[in-house]
C-alpha cells in the first residue's frame, strides 16, 4: 500500500480485494484517486456483480461504489454461462452496460484454444445490455457460424437470463406437406402477466389457406388452466383411401383444454376437453400432435384421506377411426368410492369399492348401474415358509337397461347379480444362496370359488369388452377388466416361477401357468380359453444378464395342441455408444375376443451416440401379414451441445385414408440456445 498526497492517489498492489455492498473488485494493482473519486484497476482485474455476473478486464475505472465506469477489453460470463466481449465498455448506473465492437455468445470456449471461434456467436458495432430492463440489445448485428457471418439485422433485441418469459415473435416453422402443400407457421407470444400468457400463431398453407392457432395459459393461486386450439375453413374429404368424396370447404378445428384446482388439502377439480369437428381433421392438419383413435373428454372431483379414495366423473369420447362405428357413449355421471381398513387382529384388511354409472349412447343401449363390492384380505406366513392369501368378496350390481335400437327385441328394465367370491393364493418360494448368484423357485397354486353363471345376457358389457389371459393376470381372481363382466365358477390356478439373481441387477426369470375350471360356463364363451375347462398355457422367459442386455419373452399357448396364439418378442441390446431395440409380436386371430383380425408386427429401432454431441437413429415399422408391408420408416441425425441443435428427421409413412395419402418427410431443426428455434420441414 503507497501514498502520494502530491496526487491524491492511494494505489494497493498484489491480491487486492474492494467490496462495496454486494459487489466485489479483485485486481492485481488498485488506485483509488481521493480527488476524483475513483477507482482504477489493472491487471486480472474481476468485478462479481450481486446478479451473478462476473466482469474480466484489462482495465476498469469505476466511481468509488463500483456502479459506473468505463472497461477496456471486457469480458462478461452472465448468470447462464453466456458470455460477451468487447474492445470498450461503459457502466451506467450499475445495471447498464454499452459494449462497443462487441460479440456475444452462450458457447463454451475451447480449454486447449482460447482463441477459437465458438460454433456460433452475434457481432455488433454496439450490445447494450440493460439490466433493469433485462434486454440484451443489438445495433448492426451479425449472427455468425464457425466464424463465418450467415445473417445480418439492423436491430435485435432477446432477453437477459434473468427472464423466463417477455412477448414477442416466436421463431417461425416452414415447409411443405403433401396434405397442405407449404405452409408457414408465425407465432407470437404475450406474457399478459407474471400469471397468464397467450400465443398466436396463424398457419399459412398454399392448398387450405389460413389456419388459426393459439393458445392460452393462466395460472392461479390454488390451480390452473390452459387451452388450445385450431380453426381453418378447408375442404373435407369422406369415404376411404380407395373411395373418396371432396366436400365444398367448410368450417373446422378443434380445441384442447385442461384445469386443474386444489379445493383444499382433500378435495381437487378439473377437466380434460379434447374435441375435433370430424373425425379426419386432425390428421389432414398435422400440426397439433397424433390424436390416436378417440379423443377422451372429462370432468371430475375427487378426494384423498387416509385410505379413502371418492371421485365423481363424466366422460365423452369422440371416435376418430374410418368406418361405421356404434355410438360413442356419454357417461354421466359416474361415481366412485374405495376404502381400505386398518389391519385386523389377523393382520387382514376390510375393504369397499363402490360405483354408480350412468351410460347414453343415444342409438344402442343406455343403462344405469349402482355396484357395491365388499372383502375382507388376510395373509399369513406358516413356520415351513407357506405364504398364503385368503380373500372373500361380495360383489352386489343393480342395473337398468333401456333399449334406444327400435328393432330390438330386449325389454326395458331391472337386472343384476349377487357375485360371492372366495380365493386361497398359496405360494412356497425356496431361495438358495449359491456364491454370487440368489436361486428362487416358487411353485404357487390357487383355488377361486364362486357361483356359476353370473353374467345376465341383458347386462351390458361396457366397461369389460377386451380380456386376455397373460401371466401377468393369470392369478387374478377376476381377469376381466371394469366391473360389467365377472368371472364367475370354481377353478384352481397353478404355475411356478423361476430365478437367477446376481450382482449389478443381472436376472433370470421365468413363469409357467395355467388355470382348471370344474365346469365350462357358456356365458364366457370366446373369451380367450377361459371359458373351457383348461386354459390356455401363459408364460414369460426373461434375460437381462446385464445393463446391455435385456431380452423378455412372454406368450399363450393352446392347451389342447401347444399351439401359439400368443407370441411376443422384445429386446434391448448395448448402450448409448449402439443400441438395438425391437418388439414382435403375433395374435392369432381365433384367439381375439373381440372379432379383431389377425395380427403380426415387427418394429425396431437401432440408436447410437457415436460422439459426446452427436447421435443418429433409425427404426421401422412392419406388418407382417397377408398384404401388410411396411408401416413406417424414420431416420435422424441430432447434434447438440451447450448452445446448439441442429436436428434432421426423415419419416415415409405408408397408411392411408381419404384425408392423407403415403407420404415422405424431412424434418430440419435449428435452435439457437437462448435465442429460440428455427424450423423447415419438407413432407
Amino acid at each position: 500500500m503507497s501514498h502520494n498526497d502530491a496526487l491524491g492517489v492511494v494505489t494497493a498492489r498484489g491480491k487486492v480485494e474492494i467490496s462495496q455492498g454486494a459487489r466485489i473488485l479483485f485486481a492485481d494493482m488498485v488506485n483509488y484517486h481521493q480527488r476524483t473519486n475513483t477507482v482504477s484497476a489493472t491487471g486480472n482485474v474481476v468485478l462479481m456483480e450481486p446478479s451473478g455476473d462476473t466482469i474480466f478486464a484489462d482495465y476498469m475505472e469505476l466511481t468509488n461504489d463500483l456502479r459506473e465506469g468505463v472497461i477496456r477489453q471486457i469480458r462478461v460470463l452472465l448468470s447462464d454461462n453466456s458470455k460477451f466481449a468487447a474492445v470498450t465498455a461503459r457502466r451506467t448506473n450499475g445495471n447498464r452496460t454499452t459494449f462497443s465492437r462487441a460479440v456475444y455468445s452462450p458457447c463454451e470456449i475451447c480449454r486447449d484454444d482460447s482463441t477459437a471461434t465458438p460454433l456460433w456467436r452475434i457481432k455488433a458495432e454496439r450490445i447494450v445490455h440493460d439490466q433493469s430492463a433485462r434486454e440484451i440489445r443489438y445495433k448492426n448485428a451479425s449472427l455468425e457460424m464457425f466464424g463465418i457471418p450467415v445473417a445480418y439485422t439492423p436491430y435485435f433485441v432477446h432477453p437477459d437470463p434473468t427472464v423466463d418469459r417477455k412477448s414477442g415473435f416466436l421463431a417461425p416453422s416452414f415447409g411443405s406437406s403433401g396434405n397442405v402443400g407449404g405452409f408457414l407457421r408465425l407465432p407470437y407470444f404475450w406474457a399478459i402477466d407474471n400469471s397468464r400468457d397467450a400465443t398466436f400463431a396463424p398457419i399459412y398453407t398454399r392448398d387450405e389457406g389460413v389456419v388459426f392457432s393459439g393458445e392460452y395459459r393462466q395460472h392461479f393461486d390454488h390451480g390452473a388452466f390452459e387451452i388450445s386450439g385450431s380453426i381453418a375453413e378447408a375442404e373435407r374429404r369422406i369415404g376411404n383411401a380407395t373411395t373418396k368424396t371432396i366436400q365444398e370447404a367448410e368450417i373446422r378445428g378443434h380445441v384442447y383444454s385442461v384445469g386443474r384446482i386444489d379445493i383444499d388439502d382433500i378435495w381437487r377439480a378439473g377437466y380434460d376437453l379434447n374435441r375435433a369437428s370430424d373425425r379426419s381433421y386432425l390428421d389432414r392438419f398435422e400440426f397439433f400432435g397424433d390424436p390416436g383413435n378417440t379423443l377422451e373428454s372429462n370432468a371430475f372431483v375427487e378426494g384423498f384421506w387416509g385410505r379413502n379414495y371418492a371421485s365423481a366423473n363424466a366422460y365423452l369420447y369422440q371416435d376418430l377411426r374410418s368406418g361405421q362405428r356404434p355410438n360413442a357413449p356419454l357417461v354421466l355421471p359416474m361415481f366412485d368410492y374405495n376404502y381400505i381398513g386398518d389391519p385386523t387382529s389377523i393382520g387382514g384388511r376390510f375393504s369397499i369399492d363402490a360405483n354408480i354409472r350412468s351410460l347414453y349412447r343415444g342409438d344402442g343401449v343406455d343403462s344405469q348401474r349402482a355396484s357395491l363390492k365388499t372383502g375382507y384380505r388376510a395373509p399369513f406366513t406358516s413356520d415351513l415358509g407357506f405364504v398364503t392369501t385368503l380373500t372373500a368378496s361380495l360383489q352386489t350390481d343393480l342395473y337398468y337397461v333401456k333399449q334406444n335400437d327400435v328393432l330390438s327385441t330386449e325389454d326395458d328394465g331391472f337386472t343384476g347379480r349377487v357375485f360371492p367370491q372366495v380365493t386361497v393364493d398359496w405360494r412356497y418360494p425356496f431361495v438358495r444362496e449359491k456364491g454370487r448368484f440368489r436361486q428362487l423357485i416358487e411353485p404357487m397354486a390357487a383355488l377361486v370359488l364362486s357361483p356359476n353363471g353370473q353374467n345376465p345376457t341383458r347386462i351390458p358389457g361396457e366397461d369389460s369388452v377386451v380380456v386376455e389371459i397373460d401371466d401377468t393376470n393369470l392369478f387374478s381372481a377376476d381377469r376381466f377388466p371394469g366391473t360389467d363382466r365377472v368371472e364367475s365358477g370354481q377353478r384352481v390356478i397353478y404355475g411356478v416361477k423361476l430365478g437367477v439373481f446376481g450382482e449389478s441387477d443381472s436376472r433370470t426369470t421365468a413363469f409357467i401357468g395355467q388355470s382348471y375350471r370344474v365346469h365350462a360356463d357358456d356365458d364366457l364363451a370366446n373369451e380367450v380359453g377361459i371359458e373351457r375347462h383348461l386354459s390356455d398355457f401363459v408364460g414369460r422367459v426373461q434375460l437381462s444378464p446385464n445393463r446391455y442386455v435385456n431380452l423378455l419373452y412372454r406368450f399363450r399357448a393352446d392347451a389342447a395342441d401347444l399351439e401359439f396364439e400368443r407370441n411376443e418378442v422384445g429386446f434391448s441390446l448395448g448402450n448409448d455408444a449402439l443400441r438395438l431395440s425391437g418388439d414382435y409380436i403375433y395374435i392369432d386371430n381365433d384367439a381375439s375376443n373381440v372379432g379383431l383380425e389377425e395380427r403380426e408386427e415387427i418394429r425396431w429401432s437401432l440408436f447410437s451416440k457415436f460422439h459426446e454431441d452427436w447421435s443418429v437413429s433409425l427404426s421401422t415399422q412392419r406388418d407382417l401379414t397377408e398384404g401388410g408391408g411396411t408401416l413406417f420408416t424414420t431416420a435422424s441425425l441430432i447434434y447438440e451441445d451447450e448452445c446448439f441443435i441442429f436436428s434432421t428427421n426423415a419419416e415415409r409413412r405408408f397408411t392411408e385414408d381419404a384425408e392423407f395419402e403415403p407420404s415422405d418427410s424431412v424434418v430440419f431443426r435449428v435452435t439457437f440456445k437462448h435465442l429460440g428455434e428455427i424450423e423447415s420441414a419438407v413432407k
